[in-house]
């Protein structure tokens, strides 16, 4: 066995050598195995690299961002960033503020629009004026002569009553061809029925059938009252308050329901012009003015509802406040002259002089009140209207001011006025009405002459 042994190997050695050529073999055979594949591996890494970088598809990277800057020091806000830095703290306060800008507003911008447009009366095709106011008003008055000369120019065809020759001469003296006196008096019934036939003849549509007339309002605008200075009651007499109830309801009253009929059938507007400064409050010494003013309520109250039914006449009511019409002492100056003309033969009438003869004080302009009194005719308002500075906010406090606290508030006002031994403030005039007496006409005409 030990003989083909050494047969097979030949020797010891031989078999050594052999096994260690075999080891080195495969050494080598593995060292270059591993070199290709880091060869292969390298060329791989470097083709991703450079595909990669050139690819758009890829993101770069994110840059490390820098270190944050220091924050400024703060400094005093300017006017602009302190309102911005205002609204956004009082977003609810700012909110209901612009609110109530815009809604103001747009009133403003709706009643001026109002204002710019035009207002004419209704004319026939011809041009030929059709529309008839009727303006029971005093002819002397400067409220009556500013109202009949605007509706004279916008279109209509005014008759103011009167009952003397003087009356008709003052309304003549404005040389208006279209602003007429209505010759009627009241306390004779057959005056009133003579007037109302040669009137309704007048509306006849067969007297003019291109063209026929139609009454559309009557206005009643009631004397101011008299006396012109505040009294106690105890000190007014009884031809005073027959003179006021007189002058100041019963011929209103009277006078307007002689036209009804008429009114009726002509589905016309009545307007009712009232102050309601001094009423509204009820104060003392002014006990004609509130009697007078509660009369005019209640009966403008029910005259509304006896004619709710039918619905053909359209009731307005003016609660006047103050105005500004200083400008009509041209219109007393000529009544002044005119009765001084007539001599004496009108001694029953009162002259009213305009505000600024009374007392220096702003109010609303005429102009609003002309307006408004245009767009009761043509029937665009209706219930009350308040014209005149303090109007709403005399007749508010009347209704809701518990009557204690007015008391004590014009008491105050009382004590301080100066008065005469007869109990009549002297040298001041009754707020929102009054007229002097035929003293002050005859004063003003003494100092005129002279």
């Amino acid at each position: 066995m030990s003989d083909q042994s050494k047969d097979s190997f030949g020797s010891i050695e031989d078999l050594f050598s052999y096994i260690s050529a075999v080891e080195t073999t495969v050494e080598n055979e593995v060292e270059r195995i591993a070199d290709s594949l880091d060869a292969l591996t390298d060329r791989m890494s470097a083709s991703l690299r450079s595909a990669m970088g050139e690819s758009a598809w890829f993101p770069q990277s994110k840059p490390i961002p820098p270190p944050p800057s220091p924050a400024p020091l703060a400094g005093p806000l300017g006017y602009l960033e302190a309102s911005k830095e205002w609204i956004s703290r009082h977003r609810a306060i700012t909110a209901a503020a612009i609110c109530f800008i815009g809604t103001g507003a747009f009133l403003i911008w709706r009643q001026r629009k109002a204002n710019r447009a035009k207002r004419r009366a209704k004319r026939a095709k011809n041009g030929q004026r059709t529309e008839i106011v009727v303006l029971a008003g005093p002819p002397t008055a400067p409220l009556t002569r500013s109202i009949s000369l605007d509706l004279e120019r916008r279109g209509f065809i005014v008759y103011i009553p009167v009952n003397s020759l003087w009356e008709e001469r003052l309304i003549q003296a404005e040389l208006r061809a279209d602003i007429h006196p209505l010759n009627l008096d009241v306390t004779s019934p057959s005056s009133i029925s003579s007037t109302l036939r040669k009137f309704n003849s007048l509306l006849d549509p067969s007297n003019a059938p291109r063209h026929p007339l139609r009454l559309a309002s009557f206005i009643l605008l009631p004397q101011t009252p008299s006396p012109p200075v505040s009294s106690l009651i105890l000190n007014i007499s009884t031809d005073s308050w027959s003179d006021a109830l007189t002058t100041q309801l019963l011929s209103p009253f009277t006078l307007l329901q002689a036209f009804l009929p008429l009114l009726l059938s002509h589905k016309a507007s009545i307007l009712f012009l009232t102050p309601i400064n001094t009423p509204s409050l009820s104060p003392p010494q002014h006990a004609l003015e509130n009697v007078v003013a509660g009369a005019m309520d209640a009966y403008i109250s029910t005259l509304r509802r006896e004619t709710a039914s039918s619905g053909l006449v359209n009731i307005v009511r003016f609660k006047l406040g103050a105005f500004d019409d200083a400008s009509d002492r041209e219109a007393f100056k000529l009544a002044v002259a005119l009765r001084h003309e007539s001599n004496g033969s009108s001694s029953n009438g009162t002259v009213s002089p305009p505000a600024a003869e009374r007392r220096a004080s702003r109010g609303t302009p005429l102009r609003d009140l002309h307006l408004d009194v245009f767009d009761a005719i043509v029937g665009k308002r209706r219930g009350n209207v308040y014209v005149g500075r303090g109007a709403r906010v005399y007749d508010t406090l009347g209704k809701i001011v518990p009557d204690g606290l007015v008391g004590w508030m014009l008491g105050l006002k009382t004590r301080r006025r100066k008065e005469s031994p007869t109990g009549e403030t002297v040298g001041e005039r009754a707020h929102g009405g009054g007229s002097p007496g035929w003293e002050k006409v005859d004063r003003i005409s003494g100092e005129e002459s002279a």
